[in-house]
């Protein structure tokens, strides 16, 4: 059961909890603070996630609900730029950046701000892209949010959907019905589930399977989320070609009634789910301290120094860190480099196919020949490495998994330790703040070319006949291709390695922050936990939380809006 709770009512919760955090040093508990904060501060706007993989059909999804090519759907991913979009009395496109003031652009430049082609790995430093349409006015008050990247192979663990994950509102989970449900996929619905009562699965290209075929998957579909999550999920089918426009309006069918014809009411049951999750981990680190409090001296002094001797090990912890990941780094560079070389035969045959009959197209002396091989050739390889680069997700995927189970292998084992130590010194279970491995979305490279003479053998173009010279002058430009797929092969492998190496980076940065975070949280809570006072202090703080709740309760029975999930 969600209940609907009154913005008021969540407002005064937050700042209580906040509050008792801020007394009792529970650092572990901010990232939830700051999400219920910004859901607060946000106008009563209810964000609408659009998750899924890459390829999964969310642009077009948009695109199609927004009724015209707003969002832009590339052949490259997309930067890991968050944009919202939602109503507006005039379209209006505006950029945030991390730095500076906001400034509007034509929609036209969307893609230059949040494509990857358009803004490689995002080096033009924008945090968010707002759009406003009017034609999105019967879903005032809603805003759906493109998460690019976000639950791909690697994505759904971006550090900007990761820092974004706590603020959904809603989501629809996209999945394609060509590939329903992999692993992946229900690892980001479970990460859903925690983060928000009101989602749906959306199954996108419902037109690539039969009426038959789709009942069967959207069976399937359900019963594995279900049966993942606990939850029972809506699943919406939708495909953006024609004939299936009964599709669309029940998907939009859905987005009016349940989310933007009672948008208050949805606002409020997931303001409600939010801060019921903060109470409840406030009241985990509170019952540690108290039992620490009025714990024998001798037992909170054997857990002081357990929790000194985690302190001291540590180094030997992040060490190990360290080399399992140095280790997965050096096999993805060695694994990169053999699968997309693999590519060499086809690509290079197929560009070599290609240039007779461009070539054709090319009329006057050398030094107009020679820039427009340049500039096809360029196109060809742009092309040719985006398709392969887009192998680079499944091809290096296998790593990230591993660091991933790897590295959420050694901090439960510490954390086990640590409530282990907990447990014997004070006899209750504690399992503290939950730490997700998350890894980035690896960059995705770009193309560079050489020049096509060695030196400026073209600006003696009025010395070379093309009449006469043109079959040796193609001949060179042949042999400059299997050199210059040689050559973006090896980027794209490079850069894909660092990419990824990159994500294993922050893997065991954010890994030993919240190690060192939580110990610290910890060890704050028993070590001051003998202060003469500090038992009645606690206890006031968990009766303050306690009061929260019934607050709430109380808010959400005035109300009156209970729903049945």
């Amino acid at each position: 059961m969600i209940a609907n709770v009154p913005k008021g009512s969540v407002t005064a919760a937050v700042d209580r909890v906040g509050a008792i955090c801020g007394r009792f040093g529970i650092g572990s508990l901010a990232p939830q603070l700051a999400a219920c904060e910004e859901l607060l501060g946000g106008g009563g706007v209810v964000d609408v996630a659009v998750l899924g993989q890459f390829k999964a059909g969310k642009s077009s999804f948009l695109n199609g609900l927004i009724g015209g090519a707003v969002v832009p759907v590339d052949v490259l991913p997309s930067t890991a730029v968050v944009t919202r979009i939602g109503y507006g009395q005039r379209e209006r496109v505006t950029v945030h950046g991390f730095a500076g003031e906001p400034f509007e652009i034509p929609p036209a430049r969307l893609a230059e701000f949040v494509t990857e082609r358009g803004n490689p790995t995002n080096e033009k430093r924008v945090a968010v892209v707002d759009v406003e349409l009017p034609s999105l006015a019967p879903y005032e008050g809603v805003r759906f949010v493109d998460t690019p990247g976000l639950g791909s192979i690697f994505a759904h663990n971006t550090r900007v959907s990761r820092d974004w994950m706590p603020r959904v509102g809603a989501a629809l989970v996209a999945v394609s019905v060509n590939h329903p449900l992999s692993e992946d996929d229900l690892l980001l619905l479970n990460d859903v589930s925690l983060h928000t009562p009101e989602a749906a699965i959306l199954l996108t290209k419902a037109d690539l399977v039969s009426g038959e075929e789709l009942a069967s998957v959207i069976e399937f579909t359900r019963s594995q989320a279900t049966s993942r999550t606990g939850k029972a999920w809506r699943i919406l089918p939708v495909s953006n070609r024609p004939g299936f426009e009964r599709m669309r309006e029940e998907v939009a069918e859905y987005l009016r009634n349940r989310i933007a014809g009672r948008r208050e009411e949805a606002f409020g049951e997931i303001a409600g789910h939010k801060v019921h999750a903060l109470v409840a981990g406030c009241r985990e680190y509170l019952h540690l301290a108290e039992r620490a409090a009025g714990a024998a001296d001798a037992a909170r002094a054997d857990l002081i120094e357990a929790l000194a001797r985690e302190r001291r090990g540590f180094g030997s912890v992040k060490g190990e860190l360290r080399l399992l990941c140095n280790h997965l780094q050096a096999e993805v560079r060695t694994a990169a480099d053999e699968r997309f070389h693999a590519y060499y035969g086809e690509v290079t045959g197929r560009v070599t196919a290609n240039l007779p009959e461009a070539m054709a197209g090319w009329k006057g002396h050398l030094a107009r020949v020679t820039p427009e091989f340049e500039g096809w050739l360029a196109d060809a390889m742009m092309e040719e490495m985006g398709a392969v680069s887009l192998h680079g997700e499944g091809h290096l995927a296998g790593f990230l998994f591993r660091a991933q189970a790897s590295v959420e292998r050694s901090v439960r084992a510490f954390v086990d330790r640590l409530a282990g130590e907990i447990e014997r010194a004070l006899g209750i279970r504690f399992e503290g703040a939950r730490f997700d491995p998350q890894v980035e979305e690896p960059a995705h490279p770009n193309v560079r070319l050489s020049p096509t003479f060695d030196t400026h053998f073209e600006l003696l173009w009025f010395l070379i006949p093309m009449q006469i010279f043109r079959p040796l002058v193609r001949r060179h430009f042949l042999r400059r291709i299997p050199w210059e797929v040689e050559k973006n092969l090896s980027r794209v492998a490079s850069q894909w390695a660092d990419a990824v190496g990159s994500s294993i980076d922050v893997l065991f940065r954010d890994a030993t922050e919240f190690l060192g975070r939580e110990i610290e949280t910890i060890a704050g809570l028993v070590g001051e936990a003998d202060a003469g006072n500090r038992l009645e202090e606690i206890r006031a703080a968990l009766a303050e939380l306690a009061a929260v709740e019934s607050s709430l309760e109380t808010g959400a029975g005035q109300a009156g809006s209970v729903i049945e999930l």
